[in-house]
């Protein structure tokens, strides 16, 4: 997008969007000035760079891991023979006390 020759490239509907662009080129903003050039535009962006590999924006793309949350309230001395029972695997855990009460919220990372 700071290469003017390729704004030009671009199509007319797009003149728009390239001038809320040229407002602001670091806004985060742009998300949308960017899904258009890549519906509209996509000739233009498959002409400037043929090494790219141009994606839909429309398309969803499968999430790179799955979340899984499990909630534990119990005492502090309990703890450990729940931990136990989490199995192997990547976790993200999080523990909240007071007194002699505690809350474990364990993420299982499916990669």
């Amino acid at each position: 997008m700071r290469d003017s020759k390729f704004r030009l490239s671009l199509p007319p509907e797009l003149n728009d969007d390239i001038k809320k662009y040229e407002q602001n080129p670091n806004c985060p903003c742009n998300l949308d000035v960017y899904r258009n050039i890549l519906k509209l535009g996509a000739k233009q962006l498959k002409e400037y760079y043929p090494d790219k590999e141009i994606i839909n924006p429309d398309t969803e793309l499968p999430p790179l891991q799955e979340n899984s949350w499990t909630v534990i309230n119990c005492t502090v001395h309990e703890i450990e023979g729940h931990l136990k029972k989490a199995g192997p695997g990547r976790k993200q855990i999080f523990v909240a006390r007071h007194e002699e009460q505690a809350t474990v919220i364990i993420n299982d990372l499916d990669v």
